[in-house]
């Protein structure tokens, strides 16, 4: 049982065409949520539930709520919640109607927005209590503004970075660095 962030990607069960947030990009966004014990954590376009899984870890008494739309990804999560002892509320729809009966949230991580970014920040801001925390990863050069100025619009306290990972890939007898695409992480914080 891991205790610290940064589950190695293989540790998940995976399937093609179901996301994943990589290992040293998870361990960079969950730093940002600044998660912390009894927090209520939403994992917005879950995907495979690396994010929650991990949040459940390192919340251990908080309730986390994993929001997918793709049943194959809904079904990784169950997996995976499983392989790693973890109680994940996982919640099976698009946002940001889904996220409609949820409790307010003390902590948002949005993995995916489905092209409906505006309205999922919109209604993400309805949710999160004040002082509370959203990271986005935007993988797309329009999603990253976007977020950022909608965020800025709200008066957010804005944090952003933009990362570039290579990681070694074996070719034959030769170490090679492969680079993964840039992920823009933003965090922001609700003024209360």
């Amino acid at each position: 049982m891991y205790i610290t962030p940064g589950i190695p990607d293989e540790e998940f069960i995976r399937d093609e065409g179901v996301p994943m947030t990589k290992n040293e990009i998870r361990v960079l966004s969950l730093s940002k949520l600044r998660l912390f014990p009894g927090a209520v954590v939403y994992d917005v376009g879950a995907g495979s539930g690396s994010v929650a899984v991990e949040c459940k870890i390192m919340a251990a008494n908080g309730r986390v709520y994993a929001i997918e739309k793709n049943p194959r990804g809904i079904d990784l999560i169950q997996e995976n919640s499983k392989k790693f002892g973890v109680d994940i509320h996982i919640i099976g729809g698009t946002a940001p109607q889904a996220l409609a009966d949820l409790p307010e949230a003390d902590r948002i991580f949005i993995g995916g927005s489905g092209g409906n970014l505006r309205d999922v920040l919109e209604t993400c801001d309805e949710k999160l209590k004040p002082g509370g925390w959203l990271v986005i990863n935007s993988v797309t050069l329009g999603t990253g503004p976007e977020a950022f100025n909608i965020l800025k619009e709200k008066n957010y306290t804005l944090e952003a970075v933009q990362v570039n990972i290579a990681v070694v890939s074996q070719r034959g007898r030769a170490a090679l660095w492969q680079a993964r695409n840039p992920v823009t992480i933003i965090a922001a914080g609700k003024r209360g």
